[in-house]
């Protein structure tokens, strides 16, 4: 939000939003991924997890193996687009009170 103070100058304000993630899987995993290799920690982290902004929660789950996922991912890019696609991707909203 910007907005003149008494002054005359524009100011600048921005309002915190705190977003809470909750992933579930092994951190272990996740961590080394994300020192080694960035892109499967992010599979890792969008197809299994759940994050809540403001008062909505997002539930995010891979029906499929996401070893598999993964491996194609180190091997070959396009195919771990295709298997997350055909073995159902979902995405679910939940609103907190």
């Amino acid at each position: 939000m910007i907005y003149l103070n008494s002054e005359g100058y524009a100011v600048l304000t921005m309002r915190k939003k705190r977003i809470k993630l909750h992933y579930r899987g092994s951190l272990f995993w996740l961590i080394f991924w994300l020192i080694f290799f960035f892109p499967i920690a992010l599979v890792l982290l969008f197809t299994g997890s759940s994050f809540e902004v403001g008062k909505a929660t997002y539930h995010l789950h891979y029906g499929g193996s996401r070893f598999w996922l993964c491996f194609w991912i180190l091997v070959f890019f396009p195919v771990a687009f295709v298997l997350l696609f055909l073995s159902g991707f979902s995405a679910a909203t939940e609103k907190n009170k």
